[in-house]
Protein backbone atom coordinates (compact mmCIF):
# COMPACT_ATOMS: atom_id res chain seq x y z
CA UNK A 1 0.00 0.00 0.00
CA UNK A 2 1.45 3.73 -1.10
CA UNK A 3 1.57 6.09 1.04
CA UNK A 4 -0.31 9.37 0.89
CA UNK A 5 2.05 12.66 -0.21
CA UNK A 6 2.34 14.55 3.05
CA UNK A 7 1.92 18.18 2.17
CA UNK A 8 4.22 19.97 4.57
CA UNK A 9 8.06 18.76 5.22
CA UNK A 10 9.51 20.10 8.09
CA UNK A 11 13.03 20.11 7.27
CA UNK A 12 12.46 21.24 3.60
CA UNK A 13 9.89 24.01 5.03
CA UNK A 14 12.42 25.81 7.04
CA UNK A 15 15.27 25.49 4.58
CA UNK A 16 12.73 27.16 2.67
CA UNK A 17 11.70 30.08 4.92
CA UNK A 18 15.14 30.47 5.59
CA UNK A 19 16.30 31.73 2.64
CA UNK A 20 12.90 33.68 1.83
CA UNK A 21 13.09 34.93 4.63
CA UNK A 22 16.42 36.41 4.72
CA UNK A 23 15.94 37.72 1.39
CA UNK A 24 12.96 39.21 2.22
CA UNK A 25 14.14 41.61 5.13
CA UNK A 26 17.41 42.71 3.04
CA UNK A 27 14.65 43.43 0.31
CA UNK A 28 12.10 45.48 2.35
CA UNK A 29 14.57 47.37 3.62
CA UNK A 30 16.04 48.10 0.74
CA UNK A 31 13.03 49.15 -0.85
CA UNK A 32 11.79 51.45 2.20
CA UNK A 33 15.44 53.32 1.83
CA UNK A 34 14.99 53.51 -2.53
CA UNK A 35 11.83 54.94 -1.57
CA UNK A 36 12.55 57.15 1.54
CA UNK A 37 15.88 58.11 -0.64
CA UNK A 38 13.61 58.87 -3.97
CA UNK A 39 10.72 60.82 -2.46
CA UNK A 40 13.93 63.01 -0.50
CA UNK A 41 15.63 64.04 -3.98
CA UNK A 42 11.92 64.89 -4.95
CA UNK A 43 10.70 67.03 -2.70
CA UNK A 44 13.98 69.01 -2.08
CA UNK A 45 13.34 72.33 -4.17
CA UNK A 46 10.13 72.12 -1.63
CA UNK A 47 11.66 71.82 1.21
CA UNK A 48 14.42 74.58 0.18
CA UNK A 49 11.55 76.89 -1.24
CA UNK A 50 9.91 76.74 1.76
CA UNK A 51 12.74 76.68 4.14
CA UNK A 52 11.68 73.74 6.49
CA UNK A 53 13.60 73.00 9.19
CA UNK A 54 15.58 69.56 9.42
CA UNK A 55 13.58 68.88 12.52
CA UNK A 56 9.87 69.04 10.46
CA UNK A 57 11.83 67.19 7.80
CA UNK A 58 13.44 64.04 9.80
CA UNK A 59 9.57 64.32 11.77
CA UNK A 60 8.12 64.00 8.36
CA UNK A 61 9.64 60.66 6.83
CA UNK A 62 9.92 58.92 10.36
CA UNK A 63 5.77 59.17 10.30
CA UNK A 64 5.75 58.44 6.82
CA UNK A 65 7.46 55.14 7.18
CA UNK A 66 4.92 52.75 7.87
CA UNK A 67 2.96 53.88 5.38
CA UNK A 68 6.01 53.48 2.72
CA UNK A 69 6.46 49.88 4.78
CA UNK A 70 2.92 49.22 3.96
CA UNK A 71 2.99 50.08 -0.07
CA UNK A 72 6.60 48.00 -0.48
CA UNK A 73 5.72 44.91 1.34
CA UNK A 74 4.16 43.45 -1.41
CA UNK A 75 6.88 44.03 -4.02
CA UNK A 76 9.61 42.88 -0.97
CA UNK A 77 7.42 39.85 -0.96
CA UNK A 78 7.81 38.95 -4.33
CA UNK A 79 11.37 40.31 -4.88
CA UNK A 80 12.39 38.21 -1.64
CA UNK A 81 10.94 34.88 -3.23
CA UNK A 82 12.71 35.97 -6.27
CA UNK A 83 15.72 35.93 -5.01
CA UNK A 84 16.13 33.78 -2.41
CA UNK A 85 14.48 30.79 -4.40
CA UNK A 86 17.21 32.06 -7.04
CA UNK A 87 19.89 31.20 -5.27
CA UNK A 88 18.38 27.39 -4.56
CA UNK A 89 17.87 27.37 -8.20
CA UNK A 90 21.07 28.09 -9.38
CA UNK A 91 22.70 25.42 -6.83
CA UNK A 92 20.26 22.94 -8.53
CA UNK A 93 18.79 22.42 -4.86
CA UNK A 94 15.11 22.20 -6.41
CA UNK A 95 16.29 19.79 -9.28
CA UNK A 96 17.83 17.93 -6.78
CA UNK A 97 14.37 18.03 -4.05
CA UNK A 98 12.30 16.83 -7.37
CA UNK A 99 14.69 14.43 -8.00
CA UNK A 100 13.78 13.59 -4.48
CA UNK A 101 10.18 13.45 -5.25
CA UNK A 102 9.18 16.52 -3.60
CA UNK A 103 6.57 18.45 -5.62
CA UNK A 104 6.21 21.52 -6.33
CA UNK A 105 3.07 21.89 -3.99
CA UNK A 106 5.11 20.96 -1.08
CA UNK A 107 7.76 23.12 -1.97
CA UNK A 108 4.87 25.93 -2.30
CA UNK A 109 2.89 25.42 0.46
CA UNK A 110 5.45 26.56 3.86
CA UNK A 111 6.05 29.64 1.36
CA UNK A 112 2.22 30.44 0.73
CA UNK A 113 1.91 30.10 4.52
CA UNK A 114 4.74 32.41 5.46
CA UNK A 115 3.07 34.81 3.11
CA UNK A 116 -0.39 34.20 4.31
CA UNK A 117 1.59 35.48 7.60
CA UNK A 118 2.78 38.14 6.38
CA UNK A 119 -0.62 39.32 4.84
CA UNK A 120 -1.72 39.27 8.24
CA UNK A 121 1.09 41.32 9.93
CA UNK A 122 0.73 43.80 6.63
CA UNK A 123 -2.99 44.11 8.04
CA UNK A 124 -2.47 44.49 12.07
CA UNK A 125 0.18 47.06 10.84
CA UNK A 126 -2.06 48.71 9.12
CA UNK A 127 -4.82 49.21 11.66
CA UNK A 128 -2.51 49.78 14.77
CA UNK A 129 0.23 51.73 13.55
CA UNK A 130 -0.42 53.42 9.78
CA UNK A 131 -2.68 55.61 10.85
CA UNK A 132 -1.97 57.73 13.75
CA UNK A 133 1.74 57.83 11.91
CA UNK A 134 -0.34 58.89 8.62
CA UNK A 135 -2.40 61.76 10.47
CA UNK A 136 1.15 63.03 11.73
CA UNK A 137 2.87 63.35 8.29
CA UNK A 138 -0.02 65.17 6.86
CA UNK A 139 0.11 67.24 9.85
CA UNK A 140 3.37 68.08 9.32
CA UNK A 141 3.18 68.61 5.50
CA UNK A 142 0.35 71.23 5.84
CA UNK A 143 1.14 73.14 8.88
CA UNK A 144 5.09 73.36 8.68
CA UNK A 145 6.29 72.36 5.17
CA UNK A 146 3.44 73.78 3.14
CA UNK A 147 1.85 76.04 5.82
CA UNK A 148 -1.29 76.08 4.93
CA UNK A 149 -2.48 77.50 7.33
CA UNK A 150 -4.67 76.17 10.76
CA UNK A 151 -4.35 72.84 11.24
CA UNK A 152 -7.52 70.93 11.25
CA UNK A 153 -8.46 68.26 14.36
CA UNK A 154 -9.28 65.32 13.82
CA UNK A 155 -11.30 63.34 16.09
CA UNK A 156 -12.48 59.88 15.18
CA UNK A 157 -14.62 60.33 12.42
CA UNK A 158 -15.16 64.40 12.45
CA UNK A 159 -12.84 66.77 11.25
CA UNK A 160 -12.85 70.34 12.42
CA UNK A 161 -11.50 73.57 11.06
CA UNK A 162 -11.27 77.50 11.97
CA UNK A 163 -11.45 79.08 8.66
CA UNK A 164 -12.00 82.29 8.33
CA UNK A 165 -16.07 82.33 8.29
CA UNK A 166 -16.03 80.55 11.41
CA UNK A 167 -15.91 77.19 12.91
CA UNK A 168 -16.43 74.71 10.28
CA UNK A 169 -17.66 70.92 10.71
CA UNK A 170 -17.41 69.20 7.48
CA UNK A 171 -18.37 64.89 6.84
CA UNK A 172 -16.40 64.48 4.02
CA UNK A 173 -13.83 66.33 1.61
CA UNK A 174 -14.02 64.88 -1.83
CA UNK A 175 -11.27 66.76 -3.85
CA UNK A 176 -11.79 64.77 -6.74
CA UNK A 177 -15.48 65.56 -6.64
CA UNK A 178 -15.00 69.18 -5.91
CA UNK A 179 -17.30 69.06 -3.29
CA UNK A 180 -17.99 69.36 0.59
CA UNK A 181 -20.47 66.56 2.44
CA UNK A 182 -22.00 67.71 5.41
CA UNK A 183 -21.07 71.30 6.25
CA UNK A 184 -22.09 73.00 9.55
CA UNK A 185 -20.45 76.47 9.93
CA UNK A 186 -20.34 77.73 13.77
CA UNK A 187 -19.78 81.88 13.85
CA UNK A 188 -19.40 83.50 17.15
CA UNK A 189 -19.74 86.89 18.68
CA UNK A 190 -16.95 89.19 19.75
CA UNK A 191 -17.14 87.78 23.40
CA UNK A 192 -17.50 83.88 21.69
CA UNK A 193 -20.90 83.74 22.06
CA UNK A 194 -22.97 81.90 19.79
CA UNK A 195 -24.18 83.87 16.76
CA UNK A 196 -25.48 81.48 13.76
CA UNK A 197 -25.73 77.97 12.55
CA UNK A 198 -25.07 77.36 8.90
CA UNK A 199 -25.76 73.95 7.52
CA UNK A 200 -25.38 72.66 4.14
CA UNK A 201 -26.19 69.19 2.82
CA UNK A 202 -23.38 69.91 0.14
CA UNK A 203 -21.40 72.43 -1.18
CA UNK A 204 -19.83 72.22 -4.92
CA UNK A 205 -16.44 74.28 -6.38
CA UNK A 206 -17.27 75.64 -9.56
CA UNK A 207 -13.89 77.05 -9.97
CA UNK A 208 -14.52 80.46 -8.93
CA UNK A 209 -16.74 80.46 -5.90
CA UNK A 210 -18.79 77.80 -3.77
CA UNK A 211 -22.47 76.26 -4.62
CA UNK A 212 -24.07 75.78 -1.49
CA UNK A 213 -27.12 73.01 -1.69
CA UNK A 214 -29.84 72.06 1.07
CA UNK A 215 -28.97 74.76 3.06
CA UNK A 216 -30.64 76.55 6.01
CA UNK A 217 -29.44 78.72 9.24
CA UNK A 218 -29.84 78.81 12.50
CA UNK A 219 -29.91 82.23 14.59
CA UNK A 220 -29.35 82.39 17.88
CA UNK A 221 -31.49 85.36 19.48
CA UNK A 222 -32.12 86.73 23.09
CA UNK A 223 -36.10 85.13 22.63
CA UNK A 224 -34.44 81.48 21.03
CA UNK A 225 -33.38 80.58 17.85
CA UNK A 226 -34.67 81.67 14.68
CA UNK A 227 -34.76 79.49 11.38
CA UNK A 228 -33.96 80.45 7.87
CA UNK A 229 -34.69 78.40 4.92
CA UNK A 230 -31.33 79.92 3.39
CA UNK A 231 -27.55 81.61 4.27
CA UNK A 232 -27.51 84.87 5.34
CA UNK A 233 -28.07 87.43 2.98
CA UNK A 234 -24.42 88.27 1.43
CA UNK A 235 -22.71 85.44 3.05
CA UNK A 236 -20.55 83.46 1.06
CA UNK A 237 -17.78 80.81 1.78
CA UNK A 238 -14.61 82.55 1.94
CA UNK A 239 -12.37 79.57 1.39
CA UNK A 240 -11.01 78.53 -2.59
CA UNK A 241 -10.96 74.05 -2.60
CA UNK A 242 -7.27 73.88 -2.19
CA UNK A 243 -7.93 75.53 1.39
CA UNK A 244 -10.39 72.76 2.08
CA UNK A 245 -7.14 70.85 1.24
CA UNK A 246 -5.70 70.58 4.84
CA UNK A 247 -9.27 69.27 5.91
CA UNK A 248 -8.97 66.26 4.10
CA UNK A 249 -8.61 63.19 5.48
CA UNK A 250 -7.01 60.61 3.46
CA UNK A 251 -7.68 56.99 3.99
CA UNK A 252 -4.39 56.05 5.78
CA UNK A 253 -5.70 57.82 8.10
CA UNK A 254 -8.65 55.64 9.09
CA UNK A 255 -8.57 52.55 9.76
CA UNK A 256 -10.52 49.69 8.52
CA UNK A 257 -12.61 49.98 11.06
CA UNK A 258 -13.04 53.58 11.20
CA UNK A 259 -13.34 53.74 7.39
CA UNK A 260 -16.42 51.04 8.03
CA UNK A 261 -18.24 53.22 10.59
CA UNK A 262 -17.78 56.39 8.53
CA UNK A 263 -19.25 54.92 5.41
CA UNK A 264 -22.34 53.74 7.38
CA UNK A 265 -22.48 57.68 8.95
CA UNK A 266 -22.32 59.22 5.89
CA UNK A 267 -24.61 56.42 4.00
CA UNK A 268 -27.13 57.22 6.88
CA UNK A 269 -26.79 61.40 5.64
CA UNK A 270 -27.58 60.72 2.16
CA UNK A 271 -23.86 61.23 1.04
CA UNK A 272 -22.10 59.66 -1.98
CA UNK A 273 -19.73 56.96 -0.43
CA UNK A 274 -18.70 55.17 -3.31
CA UNK A 275 -14.80 56.60 -3.12
CA UNK A 276 -14.44 55.26 0.33
CA UNK A 277 -16.24 52.02 -0.12
CA UNK A 278 -12.96 51.26 -2.82
CA UNK A 279 -10.56 52.16 0.03
CA UNK A 280 -12.06 49.88 2.27
CA UNK A 281 -11.49 47.01 0.28
CA UNK A 282 -8.12 48.03 -0.71
CA UNK A 283 -7.47 48.29 2.88
CA UNK A 284 -8.03 44.13 2.58
CA UNK A 285 -6.87 43.62 -1.17
CA UNK A 286 -3.14 45.45 -0.49
CA UNK A 287 -1.90 43.40 2.25
CA UNK A 288 -3.68 40.54 0.33
CA UNK A 289 -0.98 41.09 -2.43
CA UNK A 290 2.00 39.39 -0.53
CA UNK A 291 0.28 36.19 -0.50
CA UNK A 292 -0.54 36.89 -4.10
CA UNK A 293 2.78 37.91 -5.23
CA UNK A 294 4.31 34.64 -3.65
CA UNK A 295 1.99 32.51 -5.80
CA UNK A 296 4.16 34.33 -8.62
CA UNK A 297 7.54 33.62 -7.27
CA UNK A 298 6.94 30.19 -6.62
CA UNK A 299 6.23 29.01 -10.21
CA UNK A 300 8.89 31.35 -11.61
CA UNK A 301 11.84 29.91 -9.39
CA UNK A 302 10.68 26.41 -8.93
CA UNK A 303 11.73 25.13 -12.50
CA UNK A 304 15.64 26.38 -11.64
CA UNK A 305 15.93 27.74 -15.22
CA UNK A 306 13.55 30.52 -15.38
CA UNK A 307 14.96 33.25 -13.32
CA UNK A 308 18.62 32.47 -11.47
CA UNK A 309 20.17 35.57 -11.11
CA UNK A 310 20.04 38.45 -8.58
CA UNK A 311 19.88 40.94 -11.57
CA UNK A 312 17.38 39.16 -13.30
CA UNK A 313 15.23 38.43 -9.48
CA UNK A 314 15.41 42.17 -9.07
CA UNK A 315 14.48 43.13 -12.63
CA UNK A 316 11.72 40.95 -12.95
CA UNK A 317 10.50 41.54 -9.18
CA UNK A 318 10.73 45.85 -10.28
CA UNK A 319 8.43 44.72 -13.50
CA UNK A 320 5.81 42.69 -12.05
CA UNK A 321 5.44 45.14 -9.06
CA UNK A 322 5.42 47.89 -11.37
CA UNK A 323 2.89 46.48 -13.90
CA UNK A 324 0.52 45.43 -9.86
CA UNK A 325 0.50 48.93 -8.84
CA UNK A 326 -0.18 50.25 -12.83
CA UNK A 327 -3.30 48.38 -12.59
CA UNK A 328 -4.30 48.66 -9.19
CA UNK A 329 -4.16 51.98 -9.74
CA UNK A 330 -6.43 52.14 -12.88
CA UNK A 331 -9.01 49.68 -11.59
CA UNK A 332 -9.45 52.24 -8.23
CA UNK A 333 -10.11 55.10 -10.70
CA UNK A 334 -12.64 53.15 -12.92
CA UNK A 335 -14.28 52.25 -9.26
CA UNK A 336 -14.26 55.80 -7.76
CA UNK A 337 -15.60 57.31 -10.78
CA UNK A 338 -18.57 54.42 -10.55
CA UNK A 339 -17.68 52.49 -13.52
CA UNK A 340 -17.01 49.32 -11.77
CA UNK A 341 -18.43 48.02 -8.71
CA UNK A 342 -16.07 48.91 -5.48
CA UNK A 343 -15.21 45.32 -4.55
CA UNK A 344 -13.83 44.45 -7.90
CA UNK A 345 -12.17 47.97 -8.37
CA UNK A 346 -10.42 46.93 -5.26
CA UNK A 347 -10.04 43.18 -5.99
CA UNK A 348 -8.91 43.23 -10.21
CA UNK A 349 -5.19 43.33 -9.82
CA UNK A 350 -5.49 40.83 -6.99
CA UNK A 351 -7.24 38.56 -8.92
CA UNK A 352 -5.76 38.81 -11.89
CA UNK A 353 -2.28 37.73 -10.55
CA UNK A 354 -3.61 34.83 -8.85
CA UNK A 355 -5.15 33.99 -12.32
CA UNK A 356 -1.02 34.11 -13.50
CA UNK A 357 0.22 32.53 -10.92
CA UNK A 358 -2.00 29.52 -9.96
CA UNK A 359 -1.72 29.01 -14.02
CA UNK A 360 2.49 29.28 -13.85
CA UNK A 361 2.40 27.15 -10.76
CA UNK A 362 0.15 24.08 -12.17
CA UNK A 363 2.34 24.30 -15.41
CA UNK A 364 5.41 24.03 -13.15
CA UNK A 365 3.81 20.72 -11.44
Amino acid sequence: MIAPRRVLLPVVGRHLAREFLAAFVLSLAAFVVIYVTAEFFDRLDSFLRHDVATGAIARYFVFKLPLVVTQVTPIAVLVGGLIGLGLLARQNEFVALRACGVSVWQIATPLLALAAVISLGAFAWNEAVVPYSAHRWHEIENAEIKRRGPTKVFAGREVWYHGRAGFYNVDRVSLRKKTLWGLAIYQLTPDFRPLRQIEADSATWDGTRWQLHGAHTLEFIEKGVRHSADVPPGFSLPETLEDFRVVSVEPEELSYAMLRRQIRDLRRKGVDTSESWVDLHLKLALPAASFIMMLLAVPLTAAGTRVSSFAASVGLGFAVGFAYFVLLAFARALGQQGSLPPLLAAWAANAIFALVGSFYLLGTE
